[in-house]
């Protein structure tokens, strides 16, 4: 997997108990936005990265008819999502 570190914007479910899933997801490539369904998650881990804790999920979607394996990162505390790698 390629590292990307770039940020997008994030639909998600938060269950009663706390738990966050991941839905669908839009990012910027070339000045153009490409939205992305959560086809499946395959792991979770929860982390601290800077002190702040994150929650980190390995996914699969099929994106141009190819099924890509990606990894998308969110900070507890700011809320923000990140694709790390894909």
């Amino acid at each position: 997997m390629k590292l990307i570190n770039k940020n997008i914007d994030m639909i998600s479910w938060t269950s009663k108990d706390g738990a966050v899933t991941p839905v669908r997801f839009r990012l910027e490539e070339n000045g153009e936005a490409i939205t992305i369904k959560v086809g499946r998650i395959i792991q979770t881990e929860k982390n601290k990265f800077g002190g702040s804790p994150t929650l980190s999920f390995l996914c699969s979607s099929i994106v141009n008819d190819m099924e890509k394996i990606y990894e998308i990162t969110c900070n507890c505390d700011s809320q923000k999502w990140l694709l790390r790698k894909i």
